[in-house]
């Protein structure tokens, strides 16, 4: 049966699949735990797709934004697509089985009553681990997975099921090198460059960088802070808050709430989290992906990884256009206050042109809730 289930993941479209037993994970973190989500679970089936690197190098050199955006899009589609072949099958067999959801599959919080209030983000299930367990990868420095073939540039998929399948070999060499340029790409400074924490998985005991709290992590990758601390490059989200962000946790988790109960795209009555599978088959939602560095950087070869960090921190800074598009700024920019916490920057001459010509958002740039609604508030 393991090797069907192989087979079947394989010819639609995993790069990667690897099985664990559920006892591999016992001695794991409280999101490595599959009975939370399937009490019957006996095996956790790991699955990985592949990200084109052409496209992740145009997205870090700034090149090229919503090609990687969709490319996320599809692959969580692709995931859910062999999820959902591979429980069809262990049912038709008799076993109990689930997909994981791919993405903000996060467990409730006591104090949070929906996700703008959650601060900890407690994965249901944390893909990574059962990829741990599964012998697909390791932990690396930044706490990502890296694999042998991909390095860190996967998007990971697992299947609960209660049937008792042979476990695969964990991997005994972790593909990291501890070159720690993940931490130099982080515009919110997320991991520590030397402190560490360990963690234990499949009776591995990993030690990987200490980081700030989950919030800060929130608040740079959903592009609530898009600038470097010098200032000098950006990920791809034009919205700014000051420097530093605050080193207290509480500090911190009261800013990231105060920006969600703001935005926009919260206020939809669904989105990628509250439903994200229906947002990932929804043709109209847009997977607004501005950062992802930390993994993006990381591919097998150092020499590469090297490469891909001096794209990076040369890739100049963005900033929103009048027409909705996110462009590379070659000159002057302005920083205006918007009702959102957070300012926006702009280039002066298109935004002094947009005050005196009125010309109105271009739909195919304008994709991200946020976006709309600060232009619509700045000029009209």
């Amino acid at each position: 049966m393991e090797n069907e289930v192989k087979q079947i993941a394989r010819e639609a479209g995993a790069a990667l699949v690897g099985i664990s037993s559920k006892e591999r994970l016992l001695d794991g973190p409280p999101s490595a735990n599959p009975e939370y989500l399937l009490p019957s679970t006996k095996s956790i089936i790991s699955l990985a797709v592949a990200l084109d690197k052409k496209i992740i190098r145009d997205f870090m050199s700034k090149k090229d934004w919503l090609s990687h955006c969709e490319e996320r899009k599809q692959l969580a589609q692709q995931l859910y697509g062999i999820g959902d072949l591979l429980c069809t099958y262990l049912r038709n067999n008799g076993f109990d089985a689930m997909s994981v959801d791919v993405n903000n599959n996060y467990r409730p919080e006591p104090t949070a009553k929906d996700v703008t209030e959650m601060t900890e983000f407690l994965p249901e299930f944390a893909h990574r681990y059962g990829a741990v367990a599964s012998g697909i990868g390791r932990l690396g420095w930044s706490g990502n997975i890296l694999t042998l073939d991909y390095g860190a540039l996967v998007e990971l998929g697992t299947v609960l099921t209660s049937a008792k399948l042979p476990p695969d070999p964990v991997l005994e060499v972790n593909p990291c090198d501890r070159c720690k340029l993940c931490t130099a790409v982080c515009p919110v400074q997320m991991i520590n460059n030397r402190k560490t924490i360990k963690v234990t998985v499949a009776g591995i005991e990993e030690e990987i960088a200490a980081k700030r709290p989950n919030t800060c992590c929130w608040i740079g990758c959903t592009g609530y802070q898009g600038l470097a601390s010098n200032g000098k490059w950006s990920n791809w989200s034009p919205y700014r808050l000051s420097h530093p962000l605050p080193e207290d946790k509480g500090e911190l988790d009261a800013l990231n709430i105060r920006l969600q109960k703001a935005d926009p795209q919260m206020h939809l009555e669904s989105n990628s989290f509250t439903d994200y599978r229906a947002a990932m088959f929804d043709p109209d939602w847009f997977t607004n992906t501005v950062c992802g560095n930390c993994r993006l950087v990381c591919w097998q070869k150092r020499q590469d990884r090297e490469h891909n960090k001096r794209l990076i921190i040369n890739s100049g800074i963005v900033t929103l256009n009048p027409n909705g598009e996110h462009i590379v700024a070659r000159e002057e920019i302005l920083e205006i206050d918007t009702p959102y916490i957070v300012k926006v920057a702009m280039l002066r001459e298109e935004y002094q042109r947009n005050l005196i010509e009125k010309k109105s958002v271009d739909k195919k740039f304008s994709l991200a809730p946020i976006d709309r609604a600060v232009l619509s508030h700045i000029f009209e």
